[in-house]
């Protein structure tokens, strides 16, 4: 059973890896779970992707003058507490 468990935690692991392409930017497709959450733009700092609908295409939403996109708070935040943070998980 352990064994089971372990596998299926790998799994999810390598899937979660290869989900996520740092040469992209990350443009969400809109879906109705992701409408109007903030996704963080791998290419541009200064906003986020925003779906508006479920059918619609992601909009670029940018951060107020001197600010950067957070994707750990989800928002925008002052340029000097902003820290650059890799996109993707990284494999030890």
């Amino acid at each position: 059973m352990k064994f089971v468990i372990c596998l299926a935690l790998l799994a999810c692991l390598i899937a979660c890896g290869m989900c996520c392409d740092v040469d992209s930017n990350n443009m969400p497709s809109c879906t109705t779970k992701n409408v109007n959450v903030p996704v963080r733009n791998f290419w541009d700092p200064t906003g986020y992707w925003e779906c508006k609908s479920a059918t619609g295409t992601a909009e670029m939403v940018h951060c107020p003058d001197a600010q950067l996109f957070d994707e750990a708070k989800g928002q925008c935040i002052a340029w000097n507490e902003w820290t650059w943070t890799n996109p993707c998980p990284v494999a030890n």
